[in-house]
Order: structure tokens, then sequence, then C-alpha cells
């Protein structure tokens, strides 16, 4: 009995999951009301990100591009590059612990299947996302950098990473309704793999080091990797990093059916 049961449960979670995708219309614009939302009354809106994105980049870019001897014509799009793939990146873990305790109002009132709210945080995050990546391609018009064949070649990258990002939501928004305590327990975990991760500091420099293992065992790092170096270098990751992302995809995925198929019938009872 117990087997027939969960197997009733993967089934209309896998039905679920499915018409999450055709009911596009609804958790879109649920997002970007999100999004409308966040910038309500404010006077320069969205513009916030790029600003923000400047003055922290900016500062940061002229420190540790003297202090590592960088060309800051390389190292700021670097640099920004890094700063926003690992904002979209980080968002899919801290904030997607409170994607259904958010909800909660919407999840107790309609019918919709609740994986619609995972794909709500993903359309109110790629705000940032967006503006991040119009930020890096204005730097590299401004230093002359800016390479179209760049930009195409990071799209394979960008579709990783999005996929990876959706199971990323999935995972931590089951467990962040489990457990409150998450997303504060993640932004210090994460505070740490950003320091092991090679945003500001260049890969370059701790391979110079003997630190490759640092970041060559490190997802965080290949995930920025597929989107991050074809824009600079308008050439592909070598393959071994794509199939290191492969990989990690396929980790990643396994965890979030295992995790949904255990916690999505209790979510209701844990808000």
């Amino acid at each position: 009995m117990k087997h027939s049961y969960s197997s009733a449960d993967k089934s209309r979670l896998l039905r679920d999951s499915m018409r999450s995708l055709l009911l596009h219309r609804v958790w879109f614009f649920i997002g970007v009301q999100d999004i409308k939302r966040r910038y309500r009354r404010s006077f320069i809106g969205p513009l916030w990100i790029l600003l923000n994105l400047g003055v922290y980049v900016g500062a940061i870019g002229f420190v540790y591009g003297v202090m590592f001897g960088q060309d800051l014509k390389a190292f700021l799009p670097y640099l920004m590059l890094g700063f926003v793939t690992w904002g979209m990146i980080s968002a899919s873990m801290v904030d997607a612990a409170m994607v259904f305790v958010g909800a909660e109002g919407y999840i107790k009132q309609f019918s919709y299947p609740k994986q619609i709210y995972i794909l709500r945080a993903l359309v109110s995050n790629s705000m940032n996302f967006v503006m991040g990546l119009t930020a890096v391609a204005v730097v590299q018009l401004f230093l002359g950098t800016f390479e179209p064949t760049g930009w195409l070649l990071a799209i394979p990258g960008l579709l990783l990473l999005y996929i990876t990002l959706l199971g990323h939501t999935t995972i931590f928004a089951y467990l962040g309704t489990a457990f409150r305590d998450l997303p504060h327990a993640l932004a210090g975990v994460l505070q740490a793999v950003f320091y092991l991760t090679p945003i500001v500091v260049p890969a370059s420099v701790l391979k110079n080091h003997g630190l490759e293992i640092v970041y060559l065992v490190n997802p965080i790092y290949h995930l920025i990797d597929v989107v991050r170096r074809p824009v600079l270098t308008a050439s592909l990751a070598p393959l071994s990093t794509y199939g290191f992302v492969f990989v990690y995809i396929l980790v990643v995925y396994f965890i979030a059916w295992y995790v949904a198929s255990r916690l999505d019938k209790k979510v209701v009872l844990l808000l």
C-alpha cells in the first residue's frame, strides 16, 4: 500500500509540474507584478540595480585590479559578469527558500500547481540578471571590447544556467518551507563559497599559486564560466566545463525530485 501511495504522489507531482509549464501566462504575470511592486514609488525604478552595481564594481574593480595587477579594461567586465551571475545563482538558493512561504496566500486560495510559484521566482529574479547583463554590454561598448559573437556563444551557457536555477529553486523552495532557518544558514554558507569562487580574484591568480583545486571542484565556478568566458573571449568554455555542468544538473534534478516528492503534499500543512 505504501508503495502504491508513493507512486500516486509522484505521478501527481509530475502532472502538476507539466501543468505549471503550460500556465506560463499565470507565473509570468505574477513574476512581473513582483518586479513592479518591488520598485513602486521609486523615482528611477530598476535603474537602481545599475547604479548599485556600478558603484560596487567600480570600487572593488579599481582596488583589486591594482592589487592583482590586472588590466581594468579586461578585469571590469570579468568582475561584473561574475557578480551578476553569482547574484542570480545565490538568489536561486537563499531567496528560493521563501518561495512557498511568500506565496502562502495564493497557495491556500487557488488550485494552481505549486510549481508555478517556483517559475514566478525565476521571472522576478531575472530582472536583476538582465539589467546586470545589460550593464556589462554597455561597459564593453564603452571600453571597445564588445563582441557580438561572444554573446551569441554565451546562449548555451545561459540555458544551462537557467536549467540549473530551476532545480536549485525547487530544492530550496520545499526545504525552506519545512525549515524556516534555512535562508539564514544558506546566507552564511554562500558567503564562504563566494570567497572560494573566482569572482573577485581571477582564476589565473589562483592557478599561479597552485590553488586550482579551489575552483575546479566548485560547481558555481563552472556555472559562471559557461556564461562569462564566451562573453569575454568570444569562444566557448572548455568542453570539460560543460560536461561538469551537465553532470551537476543531473545531480541537482535527482535531489529536486526526491525532495519535492517527499514534501509536496505537506507544503500546505507546513505553511
